[in-house]
């Protein structure tokens, strides 16, 4: 059924004690988010380090949160760059519990035809994405070097309907998105950054799934819950863009956000797993004092 899934997802990220996953960490961390307001959250997506995780680990990510019986919606990323592991991986989320998948296009090959894009896809939905279940595709062209055409989400909704969704926008550009809500209503788009949230609202977004929701969940949600009630949201939302700006001036996402995760949470499950980074100790200090100033 369309319109399943809407609101405020985050994209988590993944806590890890040295180079193993921490789970339990993952566990609490769903909770804190359900209790801001959170819909829904993606795991193992770019903010997750998805593509730094074992299918093993994949598989452990999604059994816990499944069984953790937070009331959120389970996303589950399962793209990789070969088709057999991604369809490995996307049948195991559906397995265990997951409510939809969000399938990044396959880089390294990034001249693929938008044909060859379709045959991946595809394959995905026909081997690995039972009725029910859902699949959305994942535009991150600055990441993965791989654009997906709106032209081949259309096709991908008319052979697939309800199991496939649509797609989580993380483009940044606000015309892919709108273009992309006016010429397939059908589908469903999620913004991938909280400062085009209450425009993509405005335009027939489903709504946002975003790296900042780990630490500005309340706040997005405050948006939405101000939007869906008629009210003027614009206050609420120059907040929400403030505290982002905030955000995007120190990347890699995982990092920053686990310096503030750590601030918040304490103990140890806050490291990223190489070739990722923590952030430097001038940063994270300047982050902490600029975030907690907001």
């Amino acid at each position: 059924m369309r319109g399943r899934f809407k609101g405020v997802y985050c994209a988590s990220v993944t806590p890890m004690r040295g180079e193993a996953v921490d789970t339990a960490a993952l566990v609490a961390h769903l909770h804190a988010l359900k209790a801001d307001s959170c819909d829904g959250v993606l795991l193992m997506g770019t903010t997750g380090e998805g593509p730094s995780l074992a299918l093993a680990e994949r598989e452990a990510i999604v059994e816990a949160a499944v069984a953790a019986k937070t009331g959120l919606s389970i996303m589950a990323g399962t793209g990789t760059p070969n088709l057999p592991e991604t369809i490995q991986a996307t049948r195991r989320a559906f397995e265990l519990g997951a409510d939809a998948v969000v399938v990044i296009p396959p880089y390294y090959f990034c001249t693929a035809t938008e044909a060859g894009l379709l045959a991946y896809y595809r394959a995905v939905m026909d081997a690995a994405v039972p009725e029910g279940k859902t699949l959305f595709a994942y535009h991150i062209p600055q990441v993965s070097g791989v654009s997906v055409p709106p032209s081949l989400l259309v096709k991908l909704s008319l052979l697939y309907g309800d199991r496939f969704g649509g797609v989580k926008d993380s483009g940044g550009d606000m015309g892919y998105a709108g273009g992309l809500i006016t010429t397939a209503p059908d589908l469903d788009v999620f913004v991938g950054s909280e400062k085009l949230l209450l425009t993509g609202l405005q335009q027939g977004a489903a709504g946002c799934i975003t790296a900042g929701a780990n630490v500005l969940a309340a706040q997005a949600a405050a948006v939405y819950r101000s939007w869906q009630a008629g009210e003027d949201a614009e206050a609420a939302q120059n907040t929400l863009s403030a505290a982002r700006t905030i955000l995007d001036g120190y990347a890699p996402a995982p990092s920053s956000l686990k310096a503030l995760l750590a601030l918040k949470y304490g103990g140890e499950s806050w490291d990223v797993r190489p070739p990722l980074m923590p952030l430097p100790d001038d940063q994270r200090a300047e982050l902490v004092e600029k975030f907690s100033a907001r």
